[in-house]
């Protein structure tokens, strides 16, 4: 049966891609490109970062005549400088995931780009296919002003009319060439409205009709794993087709380079965690199989111990693996994330040490075969059957039917007492029999208890003993000890039941009885007329 936490693993898996992309608003879940570090030098305010800085604020602020001051406008269109710094904006929106802190705080620029006379922005592809870049060049004069090149400015009427499928721009109204939220134009937001729909009604028709060409091919087969395994795919097959039609779906809509490059990553985040939930279901069904398996062939109860745990490492490991593929897909930096393990392995594991007790005693109990799911055991003052040997806790089912937990780390240093290993159970039990038997009756007594048990086909014949081992206050008794040839309690109790029946037969027929616990009580009389020294006390019982 599959546990409630991996039933939700896949959606949760999804839902901590969506986390894991959605870390800066301003990247729309793009990591930040290397940025310097805090030893850099700082930002002198007339170096290329310091530029950019002051035209997005401006920009932001819709100040276009102060954006246009950063322009290297030609004369002749000075004009239209507020224009051409609106539009350059959209540009930068649109086609680049600028990162303000990778340009140059120096005022002499990057000197290491192989570009002496300015700095590199970004690089655009034109319509025609060749990469055009967006410079920013250092005015000559007092004081240094960094500004975007004259080649630039001639260029940003052409990026502009490119922006957001031209085919489109020419049949909405004009409202909806205006932008939204995260850049993206209002046609844009209502086009990927419509292909929400659109995607679903697509994954479901690619998915079923690839499970109809699979079905196809398993009916051919004499095997029933493989009709088995296609009923479990079904969801991985739905994500994994949601994932392939989502990205040409929307590069339709030709969104900006940010929300392009995040729905990119997500969508092949997407595939992998269809990926790894196919391989979660696989785990599952072979689980399954090697607990039928273990069933036919007679060890059922050591499968239903080793199968569900060596289950949950596999899935507990490929969700780790699933997570680190998640993150480098959006750019995290898991080789130094590991890196950093080896350091930080050490807070961790003095942390989590008792956690980490419990895996490997966990490890420990399946390794050395301790107990099994079903048995019967007693440990410190928890007695109960085992219900379930997980990673960190193993349950046991009290005769009270309540559930203890105890740790597995715990439980591999206690001394556990397993019943479920004995290969007969012992009879042991005393017959307390009246003082009023006669010696010769004992031995009858005895013998015939003895004869009974040699008798009994239940009865391991090697030790069966009847004597006599003490004089109690009030009884003789005769202890009696055998082994019966059962594992089953309730055998044993059966077997039990009836041979005590007998014995109190036995006792009958020879006049015996059992002794009840009692004490003889002898009171001394003085009498009246020999009372004094000399005289013996007389005596009624």
């Amino acid at each position: 049966m599959r546990t409630p936490l991996f039933r939700w693993t896949p959606w949760v898996l999804t839902a901590l891609l969506a986390a894991i992309a959605l870390p800066a608003a301003a990247q729309l879940g793009l990591p930040k490109k290397a940025s310097p570090a805090d030893s850099s030098p700082a930002e002198s305010s007339a170096s290329p970062r310091a530029a950019m800085r002051d035209f997005l604020r401006l920009a932001n602020a819709g100040d276009w005549p102060g954006a246009a001051d950063y322009l290297a406008v030609p004369a002749a269109q000075e004009a239209r400088g507020p224009v051409l710094a609106r539009r350059l904006k959209s540009v930068l929106d649109q086609r680049l995931a600028l990162d303000v802190n990778s340009l140059s705080p120096l005022v002499v620029g990057d000197t290491t780009d192989g570009d002496l006379n300015g700095d590199r922005v970004g690089v655009i592809l034109a319509a025609n296919g060749h990469e055009e870049v967006i410079r920013l060049v250092r005015t000559a004069g007092v004081p240094t002003r960094w500004v975007f090149s004259s080649a630039t400015v001639a260029n940003i009427d052409a990026w502009f009319d490119g922006l957001g499928a031209p085919w489109v721009r020419e049949r909405v109204p004009a409202s909806l060439l205006r932008e939204g939220p995260l850049n993206v134009y209002w046609w844009q937001w209502i086009g990927i409205g419509i292909a929400l729909p659109i995607l679903v009604l697509a994954a479901w028709m690619l998915g079923a009709l690839l499970r109809q060409v699979l079905v196809r091919v398993t009916a051919r087969t004499v095997t029933t794993w493989d009709e088995q395994l296609l009923q479990h795919l079904r969801g991985p097959f739905r994500l994994w087709a949601a994932a392939v039609v989502a990205e040409p779906l929307l590069s339709v809509l030709t969104l900006n380079a940010r929300v392009a490059a995040f729905l990119s990553a997500f969508t092949r985040g997407m595939v992998l965690i269809a990926l790894f939930w196919a391989i979660l279901q696989i785990i599952r069904i072979v689980q399954s199989r090697l607990e039928n398996a273990a069933w036919e062939t007679g060890q059922g109860a050591q499968a239903r111990t080793l199968v569900p745990l060596l289950g949950n490492f596999l899935r507990v490991a490929l969700s780790v693996v699933a997570l680190l593929v998640a993150l480098a897909q959006f750019g995290y930096p898991v080789g130094t994330l590991l890196a950093g393990l080896g350091i930080g392995g050490i807070a961790v594991a003095l942390a989590a040490q008792k956690t980490v007790e419990h895996l490997f005693g966990s490890v420990s109990l399946a390794a050395d075969k301790v107990l099994r799911v079903g048995d019967w055991v007693k440990t410190g003052t928890t007695e109960g059957s085992v219900e379930r040997i997980g990673l960190r806790s193993t349950s046991i089912r009290t005769m009270d039917r309540t559930v203890v937990r105890v740790p597995n780390g715990k439980l591999a240093d206690d001394r556990i007492e397993t019943f479920g290993e004995r290969d007969r159970m012992l009879l042991r039990t005393d017959l307390d029999l009246t003082y009023e038997t006669s010696r010769e009756d004992l031995v009858r007594i005895r013998d015939e208890v003895e004869a009974l048990l040699r008798a009994h086909p239940k009865v391991w014949p090697d030790v069966v003993r009847a004597n006599i081992t003490a004089f109690t206050e009030s009884a003789i008794r005769l202890n009696v000890v055998a082994w019966f040839v059962t594992t089953d309690y309730n055998e044993f109790l059966r077997i039990r039941h009836d041979l005590f029946l007998e014995f109190l037969r036995i006792l009958e027929d020879h006049g015996s009885a059992f002794a009840y616990p009692s004490r003889t009580i002898y009171h001394v009389q003085q009498d009246p007329g020999t009372h004094g020294p000399g005289f013996p006390p007389h005596v009624v019982e």
